[in-house]
Parts: C-alpha cells; sequence; structure tokens
C-alpha cells in the first residue's frame, strides 16, 4: 500500500504533517504536503492523513486500486446510547436453527475490517464454520483432543451423548486468526481487538455470541483441527466465537462488581 499526494489539490494547511504518527510528511518550498525519503520506508498506511485532508488529495493504493476514503458521516452516538450496548452485551448460547445468511457475513466482515491493528498491520484473518452438521465435525475434534484429558471425562461423556458442550449447537463458529510470527508479537491483541469488534457488532443483526475457549485453546496444541480448517503451519488461531440468530432476549442487564481503579 502506497500514500500519494496530489500536488495541485493540496492546500497546505499542514494539519496531514501535524497529525502523521510515523512522521512522514514535510511541506516542501511552495508549501506543499509531501511524502519524506524516509516516510516511502517508514509509512504505515493507516490512512489519518486521508481523513484530515479537506481537499482530497491524499490517497492509498490498495490491491491497484486508488482509494481516497469514505466520507466520515457517522452519526452521534451518545455516551447513554453506547454504553447501554456495552453493558447489554451477553454470552449467548441458545441459537435458533438457522444459518448466518451470507447477506449478514458482508456487513459483518465490511466494519469488523476496521478493527486498529498494531502499526496497521491488519493482519487479522478469518475462518467461518457455517452449518450444523460441519460445527459438530470440529466440535468431535475438539472432543478427541479432550479424550487425553482425565479431567474433560464428564464434557467427553456429554458429547458422546448427543450433547454439544463445545459449541453448544451453534449453527456458525467464527475464529481469527494471523501467522505465527506476527502472533508472537502482537496478534493474539489484535485478533481480540477484532473479535471484540465482531461481537458488539453481531446484536444489531440479531446474532449472538459466546466466546469458543475450549476451541480456541485446542487448536493451538492439535493438528487435526487446523487441518480440517485448511490452516498451514504457520497460522495460529487467537480468538474465535460460537454464534448464530439469538433464541433468547435479555431484559435485564446482570449486576457486576464496582471497578477497581487506581488513580496515580
Amino acid at each position: 500500500m502506497a500514500v500519494t499526494i496530489n500536488q495541485e489539490k493540496c492546500c497546505g494547511d499542514k494539519i496531514c504533517y501535524h497529525i502523521c504518527p510515523a512522521n512522514c510528511i514535510e511541506m516542501n518550498e511552495d508549501n506543499k504536503a509531501v511524502i519524506t525519503r524516509k516516510g516511502t520506508f517508514t509509512c504505515i498506511s493507516c490512512g489519518h492523513c486521508i481523513g484530515v485532508c479537506p481537499t482530497n488529495a491524499i490517497s492509498l493504493e490498495i490491491d491497484g486500486v486508488e482509494e481516497f476514503g469514505e466520507p466520515n458521516i457517522s452519526p452521534q452516538i451518545t455516551f447513554e446510547n453506547l454504553s447501554l450496548l456495552m453493558k447489554g452485551r451477553r454470552s449467548v448460547r441458545c441459537y435458533k436453527d438457522k444459518e448466518i445468511s451470507q447477506e449478514d457475513f458482508q456487513k459483518i466482515f465490511d466494519v469488523i475490517r476496521f478493527a486498529p491493528t498494531a502499526k496497521n498491520g491488519q493482519y487479522v484473518k478469518w475462518i467461518v464454520i457455517n452449518g450444523k452438521d460441519k460445527v459438530r465435525q470440529l466440535a468431535g475434534l475438539v472432543i478427541d483432543y479432550m479424550r487425553t484429558i482425565p479431567s474433560a471425562k464428564r464434557m467427553v461423556a456429554s458429547f458422546d451423548e448427543g450433547n454439544d458442550p463445545i459449541f453448544r449447537h451453534a449453527p456458525c463458529v467464527i475464529f481469527s486468526y494471523c501467522e505465527k510470527e506476527i502472533g508472537e508479537r502482537f496478534g493474539i491483541v489484535d485478533c481480540s481487538i477484532a473479535s471484540t469488534y465482531l461481537e458488539l457488532l453481531l446484536p444489531t443483526l440479531g446474532i449472538g455470541a459466546c466466546w469458543a475457549g475450549f476451541a480456541i485453546q485446542t487448536a493451538k496444541v492439535y493438528e487435526p483441527i487446523n487441518t480440517f480448517l485448511g490452516l498451514t503451519e504457520n497460522d495460529v488461531i487467537n480468538a474465535g466465537f460460537m454464534l448464530g440468530y439469538s433464541k433468547i432476549k435479555y431484559k435485564k442487564v446482570p449486576p457486576r462488581q464496582k471497578a477497581v481503579v487506581k488513580f496515580l
């Protein structure tokens, strides 16, 4: 990805120069913004310069296409509205017998791709297992590993009786992953942030989710799961959910302990 500044459109207001987190922009003798020689190597393509440019002079090339960014016309969200959404978030384990539609998936991924990543690396990738039969297969693989763990006997027995202690009969499972080298540095954080974006967005489409902790941890140590998911030895799963259209509507926000805060 490469940033380009159109000199004819540049108004010289210096906002992009001041806002650049990597100090990639300088002003030339004509008071026009230009990418520095160092900036051609250190620019992280974060788009802050695009976001503040009033004359549409700055663009970012993505996959051979020159992009100028979307107008930021989001409605004013009040503290009260956002706090209710965040407080109302629940780990949903009861789902309708219905697969997530492709239309809803398109809406979801078009939004969560904007989740922040370290150095704007945008390394987060996704795997979607949509359909009860496939989800059951994946749950079986998790259980196969658990058969070697004495403390997991009850979960194994429950699965063998037709229950699903791994994904709670969810019609869909979704994982976020990245390359192992990236994961060792900041992949877990990036994938978790993106997954949190996902979880907060889902209720707007009537979808509920619950973190799939057993599957996430097992995938890190049990190769058959990665093979089933089509991952290579260089990939690592960092976060994931079971999800589906919610069968239950929560009418109250359960109480929580007070925040423990230390001001210095």
